[in-house]
């Protein structure tokens, strides 16, 4: 495996990898993803087998220029409102097919594609002429990665290319369906519904996206007394991690930052930090609702073992 920078040098290394059939992993504005070649389905079937992903979960398809959508995918009225208003940027739109091989759609007629506004995945795009998928670059069920430590951590020497850069984010793409009406959202992420409703009607579908594989018990605390549950369970159980906002409590604390974007960029490697710590337990405090913080929520009730709403 190679470790590459964001260069013009190893750039062009990445996308000569790809020409081939390789797998990359790369940052993006969201979190680090692994890409092959869209229209590679070896290469598809190799990701999917490293991933230790199930078939009948689709990939997302990442597009360099926004013409490339319309080639690969029906574009209605919705969706070139969105398209106007958030691409480049952290929302997949679920589209009709048009020729994005099945392997990659889970043999389904839509497809979902985003356009990263990250300028690695935007490089790597342009330079192979190409889609290519961009699934989170993690082991399928593990927290997504925002390091390319993280990366390592899952992946070992398995995949081709590692480049090392930034996410600024944290937090994985917002996803919605547009084939449908009205337009359907399949999960919270880096752009607000709030935001998405402020353009579009839209209704929340079925959380589709299982548990989140922690290796310790996590438990999450919601509410105006969260901070004090936290510290009555301290007493309770010495051997415990926090993951908090700021550190007021005792022993070993996982600071995330007071604000929702602070937050957001840390809470996943907090949550792989808190998981090499060696206790018995992980104690997260949560967050209000709003904006980003809906998608934080989500990530914290996918790797809960229990939810304390006080």
């Amino acid at each position: 495996m190679e470790l590459l920078y964001p260069v013009e040098s190893d750039i062009e290394k990445a996308v000569k990898i790809l020409r081939r059939g390789g797998i990359v992993a790369f940052p993006t504005e969201t979190v680090y993803g692994v890409g092959c070649d869209a229209f590679n389905e070896e290469a598809v079937e190799r990701l999917y087998e490293l991933k230790k992903r199930p078939k009948d979960k689709p990939l997302i398809v990442g597009v360099g220029k926004v013409e490339e959508i319309y080639e690969i995918a029906e574009v209605n009225e919705v969706a070139e409102k969105l398209i106007k208003n958030f691409f480049p940027g952290s929302l997949t739109l679920i589209l009709k097919n048009k020729k994005i091989p099945s392997i990659v759609t889970a043999n389904s007629d839509k497809v979902a594609v985003r356009m990263p506004s990250h300028e690695i995945p935007l490089k790597l795009t342009r330079k192979l002429d190409k889609p290519i998928v961009v699934p989170s670059a993690n082991i399928s069920g593990r927290p997504s990665p925002t390091k390319f430590e993280h990366v390592i951590s899952d992946f070992g020497e398995n995949l081709d290319a590692i480049i090392v850069g930034d996410c600024n984010i944290g937090i994985e793409s917002t996803i919605l369906d547009v084939t449908v009406t009205p337009p359907k959202l399949l999960r919270p992420g880096a752009v607000s519904t709030d935001l998405l409703r402020k353009l579009v009607d839209l209704e929340v579908g079925k959380d589709l996206f299982g548990q989140y594989e922690i290796s310790v018990d996590l438990f999450v605390f919601t509410g105006k007394g969260a901070e004090e549950e936290i510290k009555k369970f301290l007493k309770r159980r010495k051997n415990a991690v926090v993951i908090a906002r700021k550190n007021i409590y005792e022993g070993n604390v996982i600071e995330v930052g007071e604000t929702l974007e602070s937050y957001a960029m840390n809470l996943f490697d907090a949550l792989r930090k808190a998981e090499n710590m060696g206790a018995d337990v992980i104690l997260v405090e949560g967050i209000e609702e709003k904006g980003i913080g809906e998608a934080i929520m989500h990530r914290l009730y996918r790797s809960a073992r229990n939810v304390i709403r006080v």
